[in-house]
């Protein structure tokens, strides 16, 4: 069977995220494997050189003409068989679907976030989990808190998009990649997941690569991303008071609440906090941890840094809400503490303590199952298999 030429498409922004280290995984991926790979990539830095843009981008994320021509001319050229999008948003837009389907070649999307349900892209506002966009089928709620980037403009363009391509049926025309079963249940409301067009693939990682330090004693634990409200840094901390004195707290990352996290790490003594620092060295200490701890307190999309921990079979604490929670309950490779509950969090640090020979063994025999790069290719080829008899 010949190879499939397929056509990877992303939109970047302006602040990378691991949306973007799993397109490039994909595309790496798939070329090493023979499939010939074009790419279609725009970055959100073409707003910054271009006013013209930016005065435009108000239409251009609902509908970009220049998207849909380049797409549609990379198609024919190339005998495309597949088009895979990974973020579309805000200047590859919707079009691109439009581009694939007028020369009838598959589209899929591979969902990443929650942006088709609600403009900031999280369900997450004031400080907590919000789901009312999908509850009222109604984007008021949005617009009245400024979802996307504190602007009532900019959350305005972002809804005229949503709604523009629900009233002429765009979201029904294309197949679709959750990356979980929590991911995909909250879209029962958009399109049918249950239909012959919906699948479920996780993210891989490669291999973790690290240089463990023999017979160290230390009980350490590991905190390692933004420092931001919604990772719950600030509920790690006041909760990490009630640990152990021989409880150690490694803190990597950078973000809003630097000052905040620098100060506390000062403060105490079984908290260190190292800024932002390569990953060889995050994961270095990573793997002298007893685990990564995961205190985010939104549902997230697929974390990489769970994926690329089960690798080397470090265990993750994690709270019990979104894809995370799916992640660490289908695999059992650590333990889920409720939210914003100390006692629950303390609880279950001591029980990955007390088995961690167990929860690490889970955890590396679950990627070792499902998150390595030949488990993806072959649940890639079954899709791209699947969509073009669809």
């Amino acid at each position: 069977m010949s190879k499939k030429k397929i056509l990877m498409v992303n939109n970047y922004y302006q602040i990378g995220g691991g949306e973007h280290t799993v397109f490039e995984n994909e595309v790496e991926m798939l070329k090493r494997k023979g499939h010939e790979v074009l790419t279609y990539v725009r970055s959100n830095d073409e707003l910054k050189s271009s006013k013209l843009k930016l005065a435009f981008l108000p239409f251009t994320t609902v509908w970009s003409t220049k998207t849909f021509f380049e797409v549609r001319k990379i198609i024919k050229n190339n005998n495309i068989d597949i088009v895979h999008c990974h973020n579309t948003f805000p200047l590859i837009s919707p079009s691109v679907y439009y581009a694939a389907r007028s020369l009838k070649v598959p589209v899929i999307q591979t969902v990443h976030n929650f942006r088709f349900l609600c403009p900031s892209g999280i369900l997450y506002c004031n400080g907590h989990i919000c789901e009312e966009c999908i509850k009222n089928n109604s984007f008021k709620f949005a617009l009245k808190n400024k979802c996307y980037r504190n602007s009532k403009l900019q959350t305005a363009v972002l809804i005229a998009m949503l709604k523009f391509h629900r009233f002429i049926g765009t979201y029904n025309k294309i197949s679709y990649i959750f990356l979980t079963e929590f991911n995909k249940s909250k879209f029962n409301k958009l399109i049918d997941v249950e239909g012959k067009n919906v699948y479920i693939k996780p993210n891989f990682s490669k291999m973790i690569e690290t240089s463990k330090t023999e017979n160290t004693d230390d009980i350490k634990f590991v905190f390692a991303g933004r420092l931001e409200e919604n990772k719950g840094i600030k509920f790690l901390l006041e909760s990490w008071k009630q640990m152990p004195k021989n409880y150690f707290l490694h803190i990597y990352g950078d973000g809003s609440l630097k000052n905040y996290v620098e100060t506390v790490s000062n403060n105490s003594e079984n908290i260190k906090f190292f800024g932002f620092r390569p990953q060889e060295e995050i994961f270095k200490d990573l793997s002298e941890s007893k685990s990564l701890i995961f205190p985010s307190d939104w549902y997230e999309g697929f974390p990489m840094i769970i994926t690329e921990c089960f690798s080397i079979g470090i265990p993750v604490v994690s709270t019990n809400v979104g894809n995370q929670k799916c992640i660490v309950e289908d695999s059992q490779g650590g333990r889920l503490f409720k939210l914003n509950d100390a006692n629950s969090f303390k609880e279950n640090i001591v029980k990955i303590v007390e088995n961690f020979d167990f929860y690490s063994l889970n955890a590396k025999n679950y990627y070792d199952k499902f998150l390595n790069e030949e488990y993806n290719y072959k649940k890639l080829m079954e899709i791209y298999n699947d969509v073009k008899h669809i």
